[in-house]
């Protein structure tokens, strides 16, 4: 894969319940620890503003908050959606509901990069299915924005191929978007890359927390909460993982939450 800022990535390579790869994208890797085998995750490059949206991941779904610069929104939500195939209910998922729900009625910008495993012609798919036409009518009642150009497969195989994954965003977040294209890049998966530019997304800052800022009272009152819904039934390693993950989320979810960010330029990165 080429170098890139962040990657909205479904169905990835997992290892245990650690999601691996790929390489050439480092930086910190965002999914839900508390499932195994989890079919969403984001890869974002150290140094830039983000906050990780635990409470809006799950097995199928990972989205985070990203700072952008002076010249564009003040943020922007970035999401990953997997809509599993043999899924008895016709999509969109609820959790995926409340997640646009919860910022479209704030106003915040939203881009979710989507494996539907749904067909509609107006995403570039060769028919309608009743999986795609469920999906685009709740994309259409909502006001969001189908990013998708052209019809060249999304998901190829020796025997098919179809468009099937897509990107939509909210209105003013779609004019963000720009060079929206399905890539010539060997993806070592039946899926193809897409890549796209998000406009106003700065790059010349770096961000941390600073733990003598923190509100450590605030702090153990959301850990708690947090801590609440854990089980303390342990009967396999794989049990022991998981719990020790879910710690792990909770503890940086309440640190983000009480610990405000300190921001500093870059001075190796020149901007124009």
């Amino acid at each position: 894969m080429k170098s890139c800022d962040f990657v909205l990535i479904q169905e990835p390579w997992t290892y245990k319940v650690a999601i691996r790869g790929p390489k050439e994208v480092g930086g910190e890797r965002i999914y839900s620890r508390s499932t195994q085998n989890p079919r969403a995750c984001i890869l974002i490059k150290k140094g830039f503003q983000i906050l990780p949206l635990m409470h809006h991941c799950s097995r199928d779904l990972t989205a985070v908050k990203i700072k952008t610069s002076d010249r564009g929104p003040r943020e922007i939500i970035h999401g990953s959606a997997y809509l599993p195939y043999n899924d008895a209910e016709l999509p969109p998922p609820g959790e995926l509901e409340r997640l646009v729900m919860v910022f479209r009625t704030e106003g915040t910008h939203l881009i979710i990069g989507c494996d539907a495993n749904s067909h509609h012609t107006s995403w570039g798919s060769t028919n309608i299915n009743s999986r795609g036409e469920s999906l685009f009518n709740y994309i259409m009642a909502n006001g969001l924005d189908i990013m998708n150009r052209g019809n060249r497969p999304t998901f190829a195989t020796s025997k098919r191929q179809e468009v099937i994954d897509i990107t939509i965003a909210t209105f003013h977040a779609g004019n963000l978007i720009k060079d929206w294209h399905v890539t010539e890049e060997v993806s070592r998966s039946d899926h193809r890359y897409i890549r796209f530019n998000v406009m106003g997304i700065d790059h010349s800052v770096i961000t941390y927390r600073r733990s003598r800022r923190t509100d450590w009272e605030s702090f153990r009152t959301d850990l708690s909460g947090c801590l609440s819904g854990m089980t303390d039934k342990i009967n396999h390693f794989t049990d022991l993982e998981i719990t020790a993950n879910q710690l792990q989320d909770a503890i940086a979810f309440a640190y983000n939450e009480n610990g405000p960010l300190t921001v500093r330029r870059n001075s190796r990165i020149t901007t124009g």
